[in-house]
């Protein structure tokens, strides 16, 4: 009797980068940390930059990353305007970036990697970027699992 093994099929693609694997809850704390450090160790002149630069460094690294995903995403721009241009307009632009970077997420992981990611409009209000990296955490660990999953079924096929 031929047995010709199925091979296993994942709903993620190897051709796409894993989502940065950062546990949401260190990331605040991280975040939260540094702004506190800045607002007590530096002086006034330096503080508001520095501020915003803590606050901007994690969205800009997952705008790079989303670069990756999607050459034509276009959240990476609207994050380096909002902390180009300072306290002045950036809350403005970080709205923009926000929903961005939330309308890049869902289209990525609803059609190139359908895994029904449904993100919360209240939440990403209140938490952007942790809630974010609450899902692309999630996502990291799956795709992980079932990667795995797949290369032990492709080895049990093969020694059958």
């Amino acid at each position: 009797m031929d047995r010709t093994p199925i091979p296993p099929v994942s709903r993620y693609k190897a051709s796409y980068p894993p989502p940065p694997r950062l546990n949401w809850g260190v990331l605040f704390v991280a975040i939260a940390g540094s702004e506190g450090l800045v607002l007590w160790l530096v002086p006034q002149p330096y503080r508001e930059f520095l501020v915003n630069l803590v606050i901007a460094a994690w969205p800009i690294y997952l705008c790079i990353w989303i670069r990756k995903l999607d050459d034509q995403s276009l959240s990476l721009y609207w994050a380096l305007a909002s902390f180009a241009t300072g306290f002045l307009f950036s809350w403005l632009l970080w709205v923009v970036a926000i929903f961005e970077i939330r309308e890049e997420l869902l289209d990525h992981y609803n059609r190139r990697e359908p895994v029904g990611l449904r993100l919360n409009l209240f939440m990403t209000i209140l938490f952007s970027f942790v809630y974010f990296q609450y899902h692309l955490n999630r996502i990291a660990r799956e795709k992980i699992r079932e990667t795995e999953e797949l290369v032990v079924s492709s080895r049990r096929s093969t020694l059958d």
